[in-house]
């Protein structure tokens, strides 16, 4: 199977001195799990920086195609909606780029959604509690798995501090292992991934 991970910065790792993200670190935990996974499992990160909606739509149709071989099976996790206040996204746009996204990619295979997470600047973390709410919404009506990371990581001291001492939207590696650890513990991904 071909695992593609869609999104932003905070998909690829932005802020990481690891340079894993906690796409690479769940990952290590799979593999670690079953070594002989680590030639069957494609895990590939597709988070580009500064990536609204609307161009995570532009792209990864595109993207996740060219890294199928065939008789593989595809899945696709997509978490976008961090980037769009810098790219002036309205809300209407980011739904109407996510519903075609989700449907397509559903057709194709196993999709799951992960809602932006929290930002230490108020503004930035307002849109982005706005937007992952109503992303949320659209994943219960199209019958996508979708996780809320806002309101774990919001309560989290230890993340927000992360956040503060940074540029406000990425956290430090200990940040990405945090995200890491409770993607781990849902049972969609950790389904996908063996954890």
């Amino acid at each position: 199977m071909v695992i593609c991970f869609l999104g932003d910065s905070t998909v690829q790792g932005i802020g990481d001195i690891q340079g894993l993200s906690w796409v690479g670190r769940l990952a290590q935990a799979s593999f670690a799990l079953s070594p002989a996974r680590a030639t069957t499992l494609t895990l590939c990160n597709l988070g580009v920086r500064g990536d609204s909606s609307l161009r995570v739509a532009a792209r990864w149709q595109e993207e996740t195609a060219r890294r199928q071989r065939p008789g593989e099976d595809m899945a696709f996790v997509f978490s976008f909606g961090a980037a769009d206040r810098p790219q002036k996204v309205s809300l209407p746009q980011a739904l109407a780029a996510a519903r075609d996204m989700l449907r397509a990619a559903k057709t194709a295979g196993t999709t799951l959604f992960i809602a932006p997470p929290p930002s230490s600047d108020p503004a930035w973390a307002a849109q982005n509690r706005e937007f992952g709410l109503a992303l949320l919404a659209l994943c219960e009506e199209l019958g996508v798995p979708g996780f809320d990371l806002f309101t774990p990581l919001s309560a989290s001291k230890s993340y927000m501090d992360a956040l503060a001492a940074g540029d406000a939207i990425h956290p430090d590696a200990g940040g990405y292992a945090e995200i890491a650890g409770l993607l781990a513990a849902w049972p969609p991904l950790a389904g996908l991934l063996g954890l």
